[in-house]
C-alpha cells in the first residue's frame, strides 16, 4: 500500500487533533453535577482502553522523564474546546468519578481498579462525534514556541496504546519488527500547530533541519522514528506574521 494511504489511516491515531504549545496553565475546573443521560451515545472511550495509555506512559517515561500527562478535548474540526458547559466523568453501574476540566480544556485521568472492575466508560455530556481527545505530554522548560521531540514521541505511544482496536491488524503485525507503530518507516506523523506556521525547524545543538508543513501551515510532519534526533531535540515554530489591521 502506498505511504500516503497508510499515513491517512493512522493519522488520527498518531496525532488526533491540534497540539497546543507551551505549558498548560492551571485554571478553574468545571465542577457542576454531570448529567449525560439525555445525550445520545456520549461515551468517549472505555475506561480500560484509556488505562492502557497510562500503562504505556509509565512504561515509556524515558522519552520524557520529567513531563506531565494530561488529556485534551478538541472539537471535531480540531479547535480547542471551550470548557464552559463541558462535564466529564468515569461512569459504570457502580462507579461515578467526576473528572474536572481546566481552563485549557484538559483533564487528568486517575487510576481506579473499581472503575476497571465495573467496566466503566469515559462519558462527556456531548455526543462523542462532536469531540476528540488527545494525550498532551509537556516537559518543563520548553519554550512557548517549541515542542520537545521526546514529548511528541510519547504522545504517539500513548495514543496508539489507547486506540489499538482501531489499527488494522496488518499494521500492528508490521509494527512488531520496528519496535511499535510509532516507528513504522512507511508512516508519517502529522502534528498541528496552535497558529499558522511559516516554518517548523528541528533543532538539536547546532544541527537544524526544516520540517514539511501541511497546507496553510496548520501542521508539520515529524520524523518520530529517526533516532539521529534525540528526545531533547526541539521543534521550533515560526508563525505567520498577522496581516496588518487584524488581531495577532
Amino acid at each position: 500500500m502506498k505511504r500516503f494511504s497508510i499515513m491517512a489511516a493512522l493519522l488520527v491515531m498518531a496525532a488526533p487533533a491540534f497540539a497546543q504549545d507551551g505549558e498548560t496553565a492551571a485554571g478553574p475546573a468545571v465542577t457542576e453535577e454531570v448529567r449525560v443521560s439525555s445525550i445520545k451515545d456520549p461515551a468517549l472511550r472505555p475506561y480500560s482502553h484509556m488505562v492502557r495509555g497510562l500503562d504505556t506512559w509509565e512504561e515509556k517515561r524515558a522519552l520524557a522523564p520529567n513531563a506531565s500527562l494530561r488529556f485534551e478535548l478538541r472539537t471535531a474540526d480540531g479547535k480547542i474546546a471551550a470548557p464552559e458547559g463541558l462535564q466529564l466523568r468515569i461512569a459504570g453501574d457502580k462507579v461515578d468519578i467526576p473528572l474536572p476540566i481546566d481552563a485549557e480544556s484538559t483533564f487528568a485521568l486517575p487510576r481506579s481498579q473499581e472503575a476497571l472492575d465495573d467496566k466503566a466508560d469515559l462519558l462527556l455530556n456531548r455526543k462523542k462525534d462532536q469531540f476528540r481527545w488527545r494525550p498532551l505530554v509537556r516537559s518543563p522548560g520548553v519554550p512557548e514556541n517549541a515542542r520537545r521531540l521526546g514529548d511528541l514521541r510519547l504522545e504517539c505511544e500513548v495514543s496508539v496504546a489507547v486506540r489499538k482496536e482501531e489499527i488494522p491488524l496488518l499494521y500492528r503485525a508490521g509494527a512488531v519488527a520496528t519496535g511499535g507503530l510509532c516507528n513504522l518507516p512507511m508512516v508519517g506523523y502529522i502534528y498541528r500547530s496552535p497558529k499558522p506556521l511559516a516554518k517548523a525547524t528541528l533543532v538539536s545543538g547546532t544541527r537544524k533541519a526544516g520540517l514539511p508543513l501541511q497546507p496553510h501551515g496548520e501542521g508539520y510532519t515529524v520524523p518520530l522514528r529517526d533516532k539521529s534526533w534525540d528526545n531533547d531535540t526541539l521543534v521550533v515554530y515560526e508563525f505567520v506574521a498577522p496581516v496588518a489591521g487584524t488581531q495577532p
